[in-house]
């Protein structure tokens, strides 16, 4: 994983990120996203951005967990790629409904600051799902009361899962393969690169 400061990079690609409060697993999904497997141990992250790439087949994404303040500062600096991003995983935990407001808070802040990705996918996921499997009494946000939230909502989609125990992790992974990126910023081994080169070469020559 690699630290970067909150400015915006225009050169990063098919840009996803991971939002959501303090303590919800975001760290720990954007560590299984690339198969760092789960880690007790794991700190919570310090206010800031945390991104590296993703290849998957010929394509390659920038994922970015973002770890925010109760002042939404980091989050003011997201604002500005909301026209970039292809995709965004907001967290909560299921056994905690506090969470899940701050999650309806963020999604909120993207649908103000939306102007032109109308299209812009975003994923809610209800993480420690683990916990309700023990305890069902633990868990304190019901499937209904998401989908209540969710109710006629476009581009809106949820899913639960554990990062614990893995649960819907690969599914995760699976829409992340089947997402359609644009054609020139997928890489392919250096091939539609050299095919660019003769195309311009060929457009200098005097006929």
């Amino acid at each position: 994983m690699e630290k970067i400061n909150n400015k915006y990079d225009s050169g990063e690609q098919n840009k996803i990120y991971i939002l959501g409060g303090r303590g919800v697993g975001k760290t720990s999904f954007f560590r299984l996203l690339f198969d760092e497997g789960f880690d007790e141990k794991v700190l919570p992250s310090e206010k800031g951005i945390s991104k590296s790439n993703l290849k998957s087949g010929n394509k390659i994404f920038t994922i970015k967990d973002l770890t925010d303040n109760e002042n939404f500062e980091t989050t003011k600096f997201f604002k500005n790629e909301l026209e970039d991003v292809i995709l965004v995983f907001i967290l909560f935990s299921l056994d905690d409904k506090d969470s899940f407001e701050y999650a309806k808070t963020l999604i909120e802040f993207i649908k103000r600051n939306l102007i032109n990705n109308k299209d812009l996918n975003i994923i809610l996921l209800g993480n420690k799902y683990d916990i309700g499997e023990q305890n069902k009494n633990a868990i304190q946000v019901s499937k209904k009361e998401v989908h209540q939230y969710f109710a006629h909502t476009e581009n809106f989609y949820y899913n639960e899962i554990s990062c614990r125990t893995n649960y819907n992790i690969d599914k995760i992974k699976k829409m992340i393969e089947e997402i359609e990126v644009p054609e020139e910023i997928v890489e392919d081994s250096g091939i539609l690169q050299e095919e660019e080169r003769k195309k311009k070469a060929e457009s200098c020559l005097i006929i």
